[in-house]
């Protein structure tokens, strides 16, 4: 088994919310970065980050919301696997190839989806 930890990147304007994924992916022996915005993430990902997933929210502050970062991610990195979370969506319009969770969600079901969207990825 490969010891190195993959990388997620959540991305969520919620500080309780980031704060409660990212260490349950720790406790995982996820490695986490935490981004407060998609501008935010834009940023870390243009400076050299390596991620294996983004995990993000929809509705955040900004000029770009988690649906036009999901959307530029698979743009600019279409092997990069993308999963997204919100309380205002039930779905992802038809047709969309993006993973989707629903807030609340429980973060046992977050983590194994994570973790079962990397393992489809290796």
């Amino acid at each position: 088994m490969d010891d190195v930890p993959r990388t997620i990147l959540v991305v969520e304007d919620e500080p309780l919310v980031r704060l409660v994924i990212a260490e349950a992916l720790r406790d995982q022996r996820f490695r986490v970065v935490e981004a407060a915005s998609a501008e935010e993430a834009v940023l870390a990902l243009a400076s050299g980050l390596a991620v294996d997933l983004v995990f993000t929210d929809v509705r955040m502050p900004g000029a770009l919301d988690g649906l036009a970062f999901a959307n530029r991610l698979k743009r600019e990195r279409p092997a990069l696997p993308v999963l997204i979370t919100s309380g205002h969506l039930d779905r992802l319009e038809s047709g969309e190839t993006t993973a989707f969770i629903s807030k609340p969600y429980a973060l046992s079901d977050a983590v194994a989806r994570i973790s079962a969207m990397l393992d489809s990825d290796k």
